[in-house]
């Protein structure tokens, strides 16, 4: 391949053994000898654990074993670890406390705190055997009030969760600048209210989540197979919830269904695995069904948000101030508060110049599943009450939507910008965007279409809004480029995919810098014991750390390379030059091929240097703002709420494309996502008993092939100066971008009869009502 291989729209490699039922995920893998895991779960959203017995489950017919918190405690299993213990130490509550880290056992002790719960397993000879004997275990429980709703958490009245929790509170946080921002509403001219709801997510993953666990007679250890996004991660908390050396513990995970950052944790049913499996000395296995995934697999989103918005007579944004609620439900799961407070500081400006703003955030515990990272998390909730308030202000100030947007974005000639709230944008044309995305949707040609609606009987509306994300999470990721003499560039990357493609771009990447064929490179990830070290994929993060530490390790093979050339040359190192995978004498014909240099190493031709290759870890703290305009259209029918989408149309700016079409696939399924959030999906609890309502497909919706239109995409490039590559991330600006867009588009068509205000989903009966209620 002649010419750059970034930039070029390559069909993922991947996909030939995807799609011919190739793949491996972590239920294909079976071992020699397993046994089944079942778990005996709660039914009870908050209830006292009395007693637990399982002499019936014990006798059973393949039953090898049943274990209760008890007996993982007497092995010295501990608590799953979470990021406040790394990172609380510098975050302190606004009265001085630090941030509550209540333990999160593998198994229930004495008290459960959400339906879902597990409070004992079952390991038999089948899964069926293992199911059986769990229902055969009775326990003894006593319920207590649940906390359920997450704008009551910190009532005088509401049960407590956890003791160490007063109010419930997991932390509170305020940035920003409170005194500048009471003074600019004070003075202003208008000031725009609004109160919404982020509907709490079921992540729903393709693949359910499984584990295969056995033991390591090398180490004393475990391997333990499962999908996730970081295999390091995930080692370093077992093996500090199971009290083993980190080495001990070698965690790998081949081809996964989904991750969305809720893989990101290693749950409890992966600690009681890999402590089984060393404890019976053989391997165990658990895949979870459907309803348990319902129960257990950590959800998303679930923040309640006031939200003002001060403006003067011309519409220029004077201050901002948010107020928003965010719930953990029962547990600390890996990083969550760090996640939601740092985004929401990070990207509450939005894509806007506003000189002055007030965040607080404050985040509580419930007796609902875990809530952990969700694609965009804290992005999408900060961009979601800002697009919501301009619309609003729009309207009160009769000044066009687009106008007023444009009027207050930031400008290119301001970058780098920083906010009130100490992000620094990088790079982007905000008004290049809108104007893009306003031409791809022929804004100007809406009401021909709304009146044309208007004849068949339907309310059409129409919305554009900005997305914004700082991509780049954790400043670290490694890389190692080997050179082998068979012809191969192996790369091994701390990063890996759940369905990103990483196996084409970071080849192209790598192939690109080494300047040879993009077949000639292999990706290794995923897997401990091949991978040195790793921090993971997560934040619209992977092509920021991961490519640039591929590139750089790319960048040091060739250095290494010169150094090694100029030896077999007898020529001065700085006479090499290395293009198109060789080196040359420079003014001469004497050069030496890539892989043939490779093999002279490994036949021995300079004392002491066996192998090509090169490591990198790759630390950057620095963000890159991936940024775009959507636009969304929808009709209404006002007979029954139904909504349909008439089109949908963004220009999105991630940097520098290294395969379009990968980045193009990217944000639909991220718009995709955010549609169903918008649409359709809410993850109900009964308020009084804690009870799931959405507790399976049946009562909860995913949206389908014809909820979601064609959509008309393009592309603008800013490559960001905050990596080598000039890449930002691509993963989740559709996530951000489509709910306040799809909202905003139904409201705008609901303005005619008076419907001001609408929370998601908006699902046909909520649309039905409120144009009921305004009417």
């Amino acid at each position: 391949m002649s010419g750059p291989r970034i930039g070029r729209s390559l069909p993922r490699r991947e996909d030939f053994r995807l799609l011919t039922g190739q793949g491996r995920f972590a239920d294909d893998r079976d071992a020699p000898g397993q046994a089944r895991l079942a778990f005996v779960r709660s039914p009870h959203a908050h209830a006292a654990i009395l007693a637990i017995d399982t002499a019936s489950a014990r006798r059973m017919p393949g039953v090898a074993a049943v274990f209760t918190a008890g007996d993982l405690a007497q092995d010295g299993v501990r608590p799953i670890p979470t990021l406040i213990r790394e990172r609380g130490a510098g975050f302190r509550n606004r009265d001085g406390s630090a941030m509550a880290d209540p333990p999160y056992f593998p198994l229930a002790r004495d008290v459960v705190r959400h339906v879902g719960d597990p409070v004992a397993v079952v390991i038999a000879e089948t899964e069926a055997g293992a199911l059986d004997a769990a229902e055969a275990i009775v326990v003894d429980y006593r319920p207590r009030d649940a906390l359920i709703g997450t704008a009551r958490a910190g009532d005088a009245a509401s049960p407590r969760v956890w003791d160490i929790a007063p109010g419930n509170r997991c932390f509170d946080w305020r940035a920003g600048d409170a005194a500048a921002t009471a003074a600019a509403f004070a003075t202003a001219d208008h000031v725009v209210r609004l109160v919404v709801v982020n509907n709490r997510i079921v992540t729903s993953f393709m693949e359910p989540r499984a584990v295969l666990a056995a033991p390591d007679p090398a180490t004393g250890g475990v391997v333990v197979h499962n999908g996730n996004q970081g295999v390091h991660a995930q080692a370093a908390v077992l093996a500090a919830a199971l009290d083993l050396p980190v080495a001990a513990v070698r965690v790998v995970s081949e081809d996964v269904g989904g991750g969305f950052g809720s893989r990101i944790f290693a749950y409890p049913e992966y600690v009681v695995a890999a402590w089984a499996a060393r404890r019976l000395g053989r391997p165990v296995k658990w895949c979870a069904s459907r309803s348990e995934a319902f129960l257990t697999d950590l959800q998303g989103r679930d923040h309640v948000t006031a939200g003002a918005l001060a403006l003067d007579r011309d519409g220029r944004i004077r201050a901002l101030a948010v107020r928003s609620v965010c719930n953990f439900g029962a547990y600390v799961s890996t990083g969550a508060p760090f996640s939601a407070y740092q985004n929401l500081t990070r990207m509450i400006s939005a894509a806007y110049a506003i000189p002055a703003i007030d965040l607080e955030l404050t985040g509580v515990f419930s007796h609902t599943t875990p809530v952990n990272v969700y694609r965009g998390v804290g992005r999408a909730e900060a961009i979601y009450i800002v697009e919501r308030l301009i619309d609003r202000a729009a309207h009160a100030l009769r000044i066009d939507r687009a106008r007023l947007r444009h009027i207050n974005l930031v400008r290119a000639s301001a970058m780098p910008y920083r906010t009130p709230t100490g992000a620094v944008y990088d790079t982007g044309d905000y008004a290049a965007n809108q104007e893009s995305a306003l031409r791809l949707a022929d804004w100007d040609g809406f009401a021909a279409r709304r009146a044309e609606a208007e004849r068949r009987g339907l309310l059409r509306g129409i919305a554009v809004v900005h997305a914004l994300e700082g991509t780049g999470g954790v400043p670290t990721e490694f890389a190692e480029a080997r050179v082998e003499p068979d012809g191969r560039v192996v790369v091994a990357v701390g990063s890996q995919s759940h369905g990103q493609g990483h196996e084409t771009t970071f080849a192209q990447v790598v192939a690109d810098v080494l300047g040879i064929d993009v077949e000639a490179v292999a990706i290794v990830s995923s897997d401990t014991a091949r991978v040195a070290a790793g921090v993971g994929t997560f934040a619209s993060r992977s092509m920021i750390k991961g490519g640039s530490a591929a590139w750089q390790a790319g960048e040091r093979v060739i250095e290494k390379g010169r150094r090694l050339a100029a030896e077999l040359l007898e020529a001065d190192h700085g006479d090499i030059i290395y293009r198109d995978g060789a080196f040359t004498v420079s003014g001469t014909d004497r050069s030496i091929g890539l892989f043939a240099l490779a093999r002279a190493l490994e036949a021995g031709a300079i004392a002491g240097e066996t192998a090509l290759a090169a490591s990198h870890v790759y630390d950057n703290a620095d963000y890159a703002f991936a940024a775009g305009c959507h636009v969304c259209e929808v009709e209404v029918d006002p007979e029954t709420g139904g909504i349909a989408i008439a089109g949908y149309a963004m220009v999105d700016d991630v940097g520098r494309m290294v395969n379009p079409m990968i980045v193009a696939g990217q944000a639909h399924g991220a718009v995709a996502q955010g549609l169903g959030q918008a649409l359709l999906e809410h993850a109900h609890y009964d308020a009084a008993s804690g009870q799931p309502l959405s507790g399976s497909f049946m009562d909860y919706a995913l949206p389908r092939a014809d909820d979601i239109p064609s959509f008309r995409a393009g592309h603008r490039e800013s490559p960001t100066p905050t990596n080598p590559l000039g890449v930002k991330g691509a993963g989740e600006g559709g996530t951000v971008g489509a709910p306040p867009a799809l909202v905003n588009a139904v409201l705008d068509a609901l303005a005619p009869l008076g419907v001001s205000h609408l929370d998601m989903p908006l699902t046909p009966e909520t649309v039905w009502r409120a144009i009921c209620a305004a009417s």
